[in-house]
């Protein structure tokens, strides 16, 4: 019985260990992992596990782990109670180890609520690390989760024609049933990425307008909603509404917001508390 129980123990600990190993990759690579919105858009993997598949697994041996944990403190109780007994019988130091301990766990937990340094060190390389993989403004989704958007929806939302978009995927040879269908699913059927089929879809750009035309900030939202506008660079930007990129430098800048020909827009917005939208209206109209 005593041998049995042993092997228990043992059995036990070796569960927490390797549970632990795996929580310790799986968390390196949720850290690095792109953000949700990119990640599903370009269907990213390591290892030929995308995105979700780690978290699961994450999950999974979080709930192993503090399963064995207690596990092991249950087997390992006596042993622990006496170790613990000693340890503030005979040193003191102890006392003020546990202290220091817990009084550093309470502070790193307020500084993460707050995001403050140096928590906010690792929540920032975490955010810098995530941003990093989005080198071309094709890379983001038109919106949050497009992917799961059926292509109607799409085609409402973004104003192109369903039968259009529909006839031009069959043309490139993809298997689509109808308009009901998510990119997800067209994209699964046909071995592809959502950005993939979503590229391959025809889609009507505004037409420029006149560097003259003063438009109020609702015309330009109703007219240029939809667009893409937050994936584009302020030169493709500029180049779209027909002004010249070094003017709309210079209307961003007597808004306080200074830019460069290859900055993305949405990055700009993020970085000066507004939309994209907003950032449009101040290169057509100068800020007016």
């Amino acid at each position: 019985m005593r041998k049995n129980k042993q092997s228990i123990r043992s059995l036990t600990a070796f569960i927490v260990t390797w549970a632990f190993v795996v929580l310790m990759v799986t968390g390196l690579v949720l850290y690095v992992v792109p953000h949700g919105r990119i990640a599903y858009w370009i269907h990213w993997s390591l290892w030929g596990l995308e995105k979700d598949r780690w978290a699961w697994i994450h999950m999974t041996f979080g709930g192993v782990f503090i399963l064995a944990a207690f596990l092991h403190l249950y087997f390992n109780w006596k042993p622990f109670k006496q170790y613990i007994a000693d340890r503030i019988q005979g040193h003191l130091a102890f006392k003020r180890e546990i202290l220091i301990a817990t009084l550093a766990t309470l502070v790193l937990v307020v500084l993460s609520a707050l995001d403050l340094p140096p928590a906010s060190w690792i929540i920032q390389l975490n955010s810098d690390i995530k941003n990093a993989w989005v080198t071309e403004p094709a890379l983001e989704p038109p919106f949050g989760h497009a992917e799961e958007a059926s292509l109607a929806a799409l085609a409402k939302r973004m104003d192109f024609d369903l039968e259009p978009a529909l006839s031009a995927l069959r043309d490139r040879g993809l298997a689509v049933e109808n308009g009901r269908e998510t990119l997800e699913q067209i994209a699964r059927r046909n071995g592809m990425t959502p950005m993939a089929v979503y590229a391959l879809i025809p889609r009507p750009q505004p037409a420029p307008v006149s560097t003259e035309e003063k438009m109020t900030p609702e015309e330009i939202e109703a007219r240029f909603a939809g667009t893409g506008l937050g994936r584009k660079r302020l030169s493709e930007v500029c180049e779209m509404v027909g002004l010249d990129v070094r003017t709309g430098q210079e209307r961003l800048a007597s808004a306080g917001i200074e830019a460069g020909p290859d900055d993305g827009i949405r990055d700009l917005a993020d970085a000066n508390g507004k939309r994209p939208i907003d950032l449009l209206v101040i290169i057509l109209n100068g800020g007016q």
